[in-house]
């Protein structure tokens, strides 16, 4: 009969986490407009898209499994008391904003993360840990990171050092930036520890209001991690300086995000050999978590290389292209013709579409004509046969 109970609650726990997540948002109308077979869901999901999952939503599904865990096995599976995030107003107001638009609330997210403080706090009593010895440990290791030019471990080492000393309580600030000009501001985080000490930590994200942009302080993204945020776009993008060109592409990180249950996309590898090297342009369209999103990369290696790995192209080999993603006739972002190598755009929205609803429109300028026609006939040549272009001067205009 026990057993019965717990197989009876588990499954009262996936129903509810699934009718949160796919019924959360729906009307009264357009329940009553359900569709009636499976042609008429399919053409719902291209018209209408479905909804994507907003952190309230996440935190529903999230409390009904611990809850569930709760009754399994008699204990919490994260306990019930969380940590204590606190922002000033001109940040509360830019968050608001980005929850109200998207779904997506940070503060929601950051004050709904289950308090830290019970084990390792249990660890510092039980084995007499010097928190603040312990800290400054692993400062030394963050120097020497930063110092070998590796920000972004760095960055971690930081965070893990002021985790690991208890945090009581962070307040998130933002703190103007002078010598970005007017309006900019530096996101601070004022933690304050077990032991007393607080901790001001510059988080390497500049904001500002009033042109809604949101950028990582050395060029490399938002603290560091690659991405920049366009917050009255809702647009999420990547810079020219990230970390991620240094580890190139291969097909195993397709065939990685294919096993995830975050991301949905289409992709066409367009392969070429041009100036001694060989040549790889690849487009990417679809889901990407909460966002509908496309990527155009631009690789190239040494002739004759075994496997599907490429290299990032270098500054040398940097193309300008623009990109435009739409779901019919309706544009759902576009990013401006730049100089890049992985120009990306992924648009935060409450409503996601199929990834072979949406179109991508985008340009890229070859170099010259011997290029031109060597990309031009492995688009011609390609097995999908599904991309159209035009060609205006040494620019290729392709819609897929």
């Amino acid at each position: 009969m026990k057993n019965i109970k717990r197989i009876i609650s588990l499954i009262l726990a996936l129903v509810l986490g699934a009718s949160v997540c796919f019924c959360g948002n729906v009307s009264a109308a357009e329940k009553n407009s359900a569709p009636e077979n499976f042609e008429e869901y399919r053409q719902m999901l291209t018209d209408d898209g479905y909804p994507a999952i907003s952190t309230a939503q996440f935190l529903e599904i999230a409390g009904a499994f611990n809850d569930v865990y709760r009754f399994l096995t008699g204990r919490w599976l994260f306990e019930k008391e969380y940590m204590n995030f606190v922002a000033d107003d001109v940040l509360g107001d830019v968050l608001g904003y980005i929850a109200d638009e998207t779904g997506v609330d940070i503060l929601l997210g950051l004050n709904s993360l289950p308090k830290t403080n019970q084990g390792i706090e249990f660890a510092v009593k039980t084995f007499n840990i010097d928190t603040a010895a312990l800290r400054e440990k692993i400062y030394k290791i963050r120097f020497d990171l930063d110092a070998k030019d590796m920000g972004p471990l760095a960055s971690i080492m930081y965070y893990l050092g002021v985790y690991l000393s208890v945090i009581e309580e962070c307040k998130v600030y933002c703190e103007p930036c002078e010598d970005w000009g007017a309006d900019w501001y530096e996101i601070h985080l004022q933690i304050t520890v077990l032991d007393g000490t607080v901790e001001d930590i510059g988080a390497g994200i500049m904001i500002n209001p009033v042109t809604g942009e949101v950028r990582g302080k050395n060029d490399d993204g938002m603290m560091g991690m690659g991405y920049n945020y366009s917050i009255y776009e809702s647009l999420v993008y990547s810079p020219v300086h990230v970390w991620m060109r240094d580890f190139g592409f291969c097909l195993f990180y397709d065939v990685f995000s294919y096993t995830t249950p975050f991301f949905f996309y289409d992709t066409r590898r367009i392969k070429f050999d041009y100036a001694g090297k060989e040549w790889m342009i690849q487009a990417w369209k679809g889901n990407y978590l909460v966002s509908n999103g496309a990527e155009i990369g631009v690789y190239n290696r040494a002739p004759e290389k075994f496997g599907s790995y490429y290299d990032c192209a270098g500054d040398e080999d940097m193309l300008n292209m623009s990109m435009k993603l739409y779901h019919g006739d309706d544009l759902i972002f576009e990013r401006p013709e730049q100089p890049h190598w992985w120009l990306t755009g992924f648009k935060l929205s409450k409503t996601l579409y199929p990834a072979n609803e949406l179109t991508l429109d985008f340009t890229v300028k070859m170099k010259d004509e011997e290029m031109l026609k060597a990309f031009c006939k492995a688009i011609d040549s390609h097995y999908r046969n599904d991309m159209e272009y035009t060609v205006d001067g040494l620019t290729v205009n392709v819609v897929w």
